[in-house]
């Protein structure tokens, strides 16, 4: 119990740091992003995960672990090898051609960033 007390207290520090050095978001925020996919989602669900982070950074990380919070309890793991793909991406506009270029097509778009994806399969 402490380490998770620990494990979170550590992602509240991290969030905090990348909004006092020019991130626009708290927690708060970024769980307001998956309010529309949350809706759809079944506590069983399992998807994989995509962002438009630098894939190593700390901020990737955040988020990713974010994301999982905001979809519990449906499972979100770090990988492309999922049916169903979540998409956290940071444009202000819905960037297929990006996607695709990933091996992925749009399923749903749920505004905010937020895109279902499922893997494109040769």
């Amino acid at each position: 119990m402490v380490a998770a007390a620990s494990s979170g207290w550590w992602l509240l520090d991290l969030v905090g740091d990348v909004s006092k050095n020019g991130g626009t978001f708290g927690v708060a925020a970024f769980d307001d992003r998956f309010t529309n996919l949350r809706k759809t989602v079944t506590p069983d669900a399992v998807f994989g995960y995509m962002s438009d982070n630098p894939a190593h950074s700390t901020v990737n990380q955040a988020e990713y672990y974010l994301t999982q919070y905001a979809l519990a309890p449906a499972l979100v793991i770090e990988s492309r090898d999922q049916a169903l793909i979540v998409a956290n991406t940071h444009q202000a506009t819905l960037n297929v051609a990006g996607l695709q270029a990933n091996g992925l097509a749009v399923v749903q778009d749920f505004g905010s960033g937020i895109i279902l994806c499922r893997p494109i399969r040769p």
